[in-house]
């Protein structure tokens, strides 16, 4: 990966614009965004427990075969937009110390639907703090534009943002989902570690949380298309409360995204 341009007012207030490679890409597709989409870690367990069921019982119904089947079929189905997130996810686990416990698919009883609340929800280490991390994600090839429209209209990254600095009910809700994941977890599992640094954070010390806005493209780079957009925010949303903004530059067309998951 390389960084393209950057502004960093602190270690909790910046933008980055960062470039990956086709190798590179292609690699996070057909490997860690492929186990997200999927929740290979989820999928595999459930079918060690039905191989084990048929070979313990001898059942051979037809609804268990097709559901090993099923199960067994590595392909991934997801639209653009899922993808997106999902690299955001891996990107930032990957390279920012972000850490994201739960793959939220699991809370999805329509794997097309779309996630409410927020599109990021975990933890964020830096400066030895551990903090909540709220983000949202946005995939545009959008080039008349730029910021594109994603980052601006009444739907997109800004005011999304905003509104999770704004609404401390929403916080709370999202607060209150990452305790009831935590809870699933033995106590000496670092999940539980960072609820106990992040939840003390937010209510005892001055660092507050993390907001954090990617912007995934499979366009040229362009300071554009984040510049403007973070210097409108810092001004709304005040310090100590982290605002991280990341355009992710794709150099594959997000239309082909899916058949190179699927090694298509």
């Amino acid at each position: 990966m390389e960084t393209v341009y950057e502004h960093i007012d602190s270690a909790l207030r910046c933008y980055h614009g960062i470039t990956v490679t086709v190798p590179e890409t292609e690699y996070l597709l057909v490997n860690s965004v492929r186990d997200n989409l999927r929740d290979s870690e989820q999928r595999n367990s459930l079918l060690d427990q039905i191989r084990t069921l048929q070979e313990d019982t001898g059942f051979s119904a037809e609804g268990l075969m097709l559901d090993i089947q099923a199960l067994e079929n590595g392909d991934a189905a997801a639209a653009d937009w899922r993808i997106g997130e999902a690299l955001a996810e891996v990107f930032l686990g990957d390279n920012f110390s972000c850490r994201f416990y739960w793959n939220e698919i699991r809370d999805a009883r329509n794997p097309r639907g779309n996630k409410t609340g927020a599109d990021l929800v975990g933890f964020i280490e830096t400066d030895g703090d551990v903090l909540f991390l709220f983000g949202e994600v946005k995939t545009s090839s959008e080039i008349e534009r730029r910021p594109p429209q994603v980052m601006t209209n009444a739907d997109g990254i800004e005011n999304q943002l905003r509104d999770l600095y704004r609404n401390r009910e929403k916080r709370l809700i999202l607060i209150s989902y990452i305790q009831n994941k935590a809870n699933l977890f033995p106590d000496d599992h670092p999940f539980k570690s960072d609820w106990n640094r992040a939840v003390h954070a937010y209510y005892a010390s001055d660092t507050g949380y993390q907001l954090y806005g990617v912007l995934v493209r499979d366009v040229d780079p362009g300071e554009s298309d984040i510049f403007a957009s973070y210097n409108r925010l810092k001004k709304e949303i005040l310090e100590p409360i982290g605002l991280r903004l990341l355009a992710l530059y794709v150099p594959i067309p997000k239309e082909n995204w899916l058949n190179i998951i699927n090694d298509q």
